[in-house]
């Protein structure tokens, strides 16, 4: 796939910090050629729960062997549920985060709530006799820091190219095949749940556009030979851009059923308070498109920064340690392109939805 950021006069910036180094309003491609031969104005006749199902079977025909990430948010639980209350079948679920860090099980510390309230008690409660249950805590992994790709090849400009996120996790991602051993050669993908569409007012025309923080995430490394990953949500092929369109115009009528949208985008502002407007309109987006049978127990909060991830907080006690020197140098490396207080996001062009 190929990921990139430009600005009015077409200048290519391959990566996020590229992109904010600039100093010039940027926007982020993705699919821009295939997504405007999508008709957006025009929404499917399809219910959003047929095209869940048709997402999800479609995945399970093209691969030989299907992982679905389960993080227990909304997203990967909507997306579990697709599969599994359609008897489509998934071969192995898989489930990470840094478990042995936290001080006692339930602990939301290190961003494992979601794991020990939503995710453990679905899995133990669903009927799934062929389905592999794979939880990986991938502490030991970053106890030796030559064990990821990215720093072995940049050194300590790593941060550079963990996509739009830059804390130490996704180093994790991007090599995900490796640390789960999947060298077999079937046809392998790992399915991940993100985003619910951005809907948003541009001279109070309403538009999609895709966030790279949605999209451009997770190390970005989105093929590798046989295992690649899949967005269940986000893709240009006609299913998943029936559902991309489905969900924008439920959203759509919501927003026009329940706020007034005189807005003007002002891209004046700053990233953050553009970041900071899109949530505000969108706060029950997931409520518009979903309709889980198993509502979530608990909800983690959100990190607040590109640069450091709730789920790095357990590395901020290891001062000593290798991963933390490279977690360090990370953050010094991003210090060189912008601010690492600043949440940042671009997004794409839009695309219209009258």
């Amino acid at each position: 796939m190929n990921l990139f950021y430009y600005d009015k006069e077409t200048n290519i910036y391959p990566t996020q910090l590229d992109a904010i180094k600039s100093g010039k309003p940027c926007l982020f491609y993705y699919y821009d050629k295939e997504m405007l031969q999508i008709d957006w104005k025009t929404e499917p006749v399809e219910s959003l729960s047929e095209l869940y199902r048709m997402r999800a079977q479609q995945i399970r025909d093209e691969n030989q062997h299907v992982i679905l990430c389960f993080s227990g948010g909304i997203d990967s639980t909507n997306m579990l549920e697709s599969f599994y209350y359609n008897n489509i079948h998934i071969d192995e679920i898989l489930v990470v985060g840094a478990i042995s860090q936290d001080s006692f099980r339930g602990s939301d510390e290190n961003h494992n709530g979601d794991l020990y309230h939503n995710v453990f008690p679905l899995l133990n409660s669903l009927n799934l006799p062929n389905t592999k249950i794979t939880i990986k805590d991938y502490t030991e992994i970053f106890n030796d820091p030559t064990n990821f790709t990215l720093i072995q090849k940049y050194g300590n400009e790593w941060a550079k190219y963990t996509g739009a996120y830059r804390s130490v996790h996704h180093l994790f991602w991007y090599d995900l095949k490796k640390f789960i051993g999947r060298e077999h050669g079937k046809q392998t993908c790992y399915v991940m749940g993100s985003d619910k569409p951005a809907i948003s007012f541009i001279d109070n025309k309403p538009c999609v556009r895709f966030g790279d923080l949605s999209v451009n995430d997770y190390g970005a490394n989105y093929e590798d030979e046989h295992f690649r990953r899949i967005n269940f949500y986000n893709g240009t092929d006609e299913v998943v851009a029936k559902l991309m369109r489905k969900q924008a115009h439920v959203v759509l009528r919501h927003l026009n059923a329940n706020f007034n949208p005189n807005f003007v985008e002002d891209f004046n502002l700053s990233l953050a308070e553009r970041d900071k407007a899109f949530l505000k309109r969108l706060d029950n987006v997931a409520e518009m498109v979903y309709d889980v049978k198993n509502p979530l127990k608990h909800i983690s909060h959100k990190s607040t920064l590109t640069a450091i991830s709730a789920r790095d907080k357990y590395l901020l006690s290891k001062s000593n340690s290798e991963i933390y020197k490279w977690f360090r140098e990370g953050l010094q490396t991003i210090q060189k392109y912008g601010d690492i207080d600043v949440k940042y996001a671009f997004s794409t062009r839009p695309y219209w939805l009258t």
